[in-house]
């Protein structure tokens, strides 16, 4: 059985890498990720420039 959960991941890098730190981070945590779906996408910018890709994941993961 799966259950979906909500992940925010950020990089300073790019939306790509900003997804990668949120699926890598879940499989730190011991999740079993089947597929996921990026639900909103966003940035920060400070003093002027561009600081941070943000990123809003749905995660199927297995329910334990």
């Amino acid at each position: 059985m799966l259950k979906m959960i909500e992940v925010v991941g950020t990089s300073p890098s790019g939306f790509s890498e900003a997804v990668g730190e949120a699926v890598d981070r879940l499989l730190a945590d011991g999740e079993k990720v089947h597929f996921f779906q990026v639900v909103e996408q966003r940035g920060s910018v400070r003093e002027g420039k561009l600081r941070e890709f943000q990123v809003v994941l749905k995660a199927a993961v297995e329910a334990r």
